[in-house]
């Protein structure tokens, strides 16, 4: 992204020596400390974490009490889940608690392509048919006021546990269970939805340290999947859902889907971070539902057999192959028309096309709004005219609300401030993207289509050292709300550019004071041209260790570089 808006970070200093004494960490490590202090609740969460009373969750009673009768009574209950990884880890984290309960318990997930996003009444149906009395929905069902109406008529019981935002009418469930309802107590916002059921485990059990060991791994896999902010509750979560990759004893009780994943991720068994998870392992959770059915993920996590689990594993790897590939033909497809017909000039691109694949406009939509910096709704259509769109937005820009205030164009829609999808006839595209972007043009200001860099604090030459980054360990896991530091560099000299890999990458070599350092540009190659040996520059990136052969060194890895 061009002409980024750098943004130093204040730095109280007085603040920054309270935080080394009394957490006995680095100058470098309090300086970042200090920046992101009013992100979370207490400070004392990002060292000693906090788990809340589940109990402050609205309607959590009720679902006990519900839940309990239909284990004594032997009702069969089913699991209502998405078909992300946040939905897929939620539906296999209840289902292998309840059946450890002696629950007769089934799963259902939607299928994207034939189904779409939600509760659907052709779902319930089946699901009754199966002999269902209860169902109990997880990281979906807070927008389904009509869908849930119809469980009511037949004869079905609903306790819905969800994340999203709420619209103005909540579903008449037997219980509502959903941190963003306006009358919720619970003091954290932010759970994913695989979250929001360890809460519901949490309610059923007294001592927490069974159902965390057991249990953890896959809350930790679908909280950072789902891209919540990682602090607060989400990131004790993480923490000690990273803690139990680590070390013989809890490989050994380790679901073996995961497991399974795991040797097929990561061969070399490098250590399981955020990162890891983020831009590995959750994609290949993501691809059978991308794609088509997520059950193939949910059976991956359920399965009692190693080399069932490993077949799966090796399935989806190929899927998330199959995925990348829809990807770039879809975003080539995109960036075309929206350049042919000059709708980057619009406040929020919306832009549609036939026979896109559904499962993977999301994905392009995240690509499209960074590439230029604007919200943008992707949507696919069929031969029938109907459309299925899905968006991302930038940070400035509450998409949900956008969406709320054009609502009578839309069949559907549902999402959060920054992600959203919707259903939408064909011929109503052209006044949605109109009053959409009415809309835009009274909630955003020019300075809002400035893509900004926030920068945690300038680098020392005695800051550059592998014992820099790992004195920064003890804030992570990073992630969104908590992302990895950005640090400066100013007046540095280029002592060495080059390119890398087919001219894809940029690298230099920079000079500054006494301090020597590689920094690297993935996908920015195109700089080259633009920097040569000697030219003094300002760059801005994170601090990154590079293991090759046994050896381990520092570099930069670039966000944006200009010329001093």
């Amino acid at each position: 992204m061009e002409n980024k808006k750098w943004i130093l970070k204040e730095i109280d200093e007085l603040e920054v020596k309270r935080l080394m004494k009394n957490h006995s960490i680095s100058h470098l490590a309090a300086v970042i400390l200090q920046g992101r202090k009013g992100l979370l609740s207490e400070e004392a969460n990002i060292f000693e974490g906090v788990l809340y009373d589940p109990f402050l969750l609205k309607n959590m009673q009720k679902a006990v009490d519900r839940i309990n009768r239909a284990l004594e009574n032997n009702e069969k209950i089913t699991i209502y889940g998405d078909f992300d990884a946040d939905g897929v880890t939620a539906t296999a984290v209840l289902c292998l608690y309840l059946r450890e309960r002696g629950a007769n318990v089934d799963y259902y997930i939607p299928d994207r392509i034939d189904e779409g996003y939600g509760v659907n009444i052709a779902a319930l149906y089946a699901i009754k048919e199966k002999g269902t009395t209860l169902i109990i929905t997880v990281d979906t069902g807070i927008t389904a006021v009509e869908d849930i109406k119809h469980a009511e008529n037949l004869g079905i019981d609903i306790i819905i546990t969800d994340h999203h935002e709420p619209k103005t009418v909540v579903p008449d469930a037997l219980a509502v269970i959903d941190p963003k309802q306006e009358d919720c107590k619970y003091p954290f916002k932010e759970l994913a939805g695989v979250g929001v059921v360890f809460k519901l485990l949490q309610a059923f059990e007294k001592d927490n340290a069974e159902i965390i060991d057991k249990y953890m791994p896959l809350v930790c896999l679908g909280t950072i999947a789902d891209v919540v902010p990682l602090i607060d509750e989400n990131r004790e979560l993480v923490k000690m859902g990273l803690e139990r990759f680590e070390g013989a004893e809890n490989l050994k009780r380790m679901n073996k889907g995961i497991k399974a994943l795991l040797a097929a991720t990561n061969p070399n068994n490098k250590k399981v971070t955020a990162t890891m998870i983020g831009f590995v392992i959750a994609p290949r959770i993501n691809a059978a539902g991308r794609l088509g059915s997520a059950k193939k993920s949910a059976e991956m996590f359920l399965c009692d057999d190693e080399k069932q689990a490993e077949f799966i594993a090796h399935q989806l790897l190929e899927e998330n192959r199959h995925r990348q590939e829809k990807e770039h033909e879809i975003f080539t497809e995109a960036v075309r028309i929206i350049e042919k017909k000059r709708l980057h000039e619009q406040d929020i691109i919306v832009v549609s096309n036939k026979g896109w694949h559904q499962g993977v406009i999301g994905i392009v939509s995240s690509k499209i709004t960074e590439r230029y910096y604007k919200p943008s709704i992707l949507i696919s259509l069929d031969e029938q005219g109907n459309g299925r769109g899905s968006g991302r937005s930038i940070s400035s820009f509450n998409l949900f609300e956008a969406l709320s205030g054009c609502h009578e164009y839309l069949e559907k829609f549902g999402g959060h401030s920054l992600a959203a999808g919707l259903s939408i006839r064909a011929d109503n595209i052209d006044v949605f993207c109109s009053q959409l972007n009415t809309y835009a043009k009274s909630h955003m200001k020019t300075e809002d289509f400035i893509p900004k860099l926030f920068i945690d604090c300038k680098l020392h030459p005695k800051d550059i050292s592998l014992r820099s980054v790992e004195e920064m360990q003890s804030l992570e896991p990073f992630g969104m709300g908590n992302p990895t530091p950005v640090f400066m560099v100013q007046n540095a000299k280029i002592t060495l550019a080059t390119t890398m890999t087919e001219g894809r990458h940029f690298r230099v070599q920079l000079s500054f004071g006494t301090a020597s350092v590689d920094a690297v540009g993935f996908s920015m190659g195109h700089l080259a041209e633009n920097f040569k040996l000697g030219d003094v520059v300002n760059v801005a990136g994170t601090l990154n260790i590079n293991e090759y052969n046994g050896n381990r060194k520092l570099q930069i890895l670039l966000k944006d570089i200009k010329h001093a």
